[in-house]
């Protein structure tokens, strides 16, 4: 095996900022390639979406939770920039487009349930996210995230209870 040999004798370094930045890249792949076939298998999920500001950038965080047989799984599956608006036209939009980046199409999929905070512009049931998405997916229910209901009633406990602080 002496090709075996000289490759392995060869001087290499993979810690270049280009080459981690590859292989990160590659890893995260696939494991959105894994979730989405996991989803495609399935054929229904529920959306979870967030929204986050990093330095001057507004960012939503989309997370997907599905069964697979008798296992549940919650899954992240890419932040999508929307910094140049956050109406819920805007948002709805940037979600779907998510999906596309994802390979998920959504002609055989159905969402089947939805979870935000309780902003208006996501909770909305006129106009916001959530009605939005409901006219395309009628039987996609609503639930305010429950994570965000805990923060609410920690942050009101703070501020009466002064032990607590």
């Amino acid at each position: 095996m002496p090709e075996f040999q000289s490759f392995y004798q060869k001087k290499i370094n993979l810690t270049s900022w280009k080459i981690q930045e590859e292989l990160i890249k590659i890893s995260a792949d696939l494991v959105t390639e894994t979730i989405v076939g996991q989803i495609l298998d399935t054929g229904h999920f529920a959306l979870m979406v967030d929204e986050a500001r990093s330095h001057k950038q507004e960012q939503l965080s989309v997370c997907v939770r599905y069964a697979v047989g008798l296992d549940i799984y919650e899954r992240f599956l890419q932040f999508v920039d929307v910094s140049c608006g956050q109406n819920a036209n805007q948002i709805v939009s940037a979600i779907y487009s998510s999906f596309k980046n994802c390979n998920l199409n959504m002609d055989t999929l159905n969402i089947v349930a939805q979870s935000y905070d309780g902003a208006s512009v996501m909770s909305g049931h006129i106009g916001g996210v959530q009605a939005k998405i409901k006219e395309d997916y009628p039987y996609a229910i609503y639930t305010h995230c429950m994570a965000h209901r805990l923060n609410l009633v920690v942050v009101d406990l703070c501020k009466e209870i002064k032990v607590i602080v």
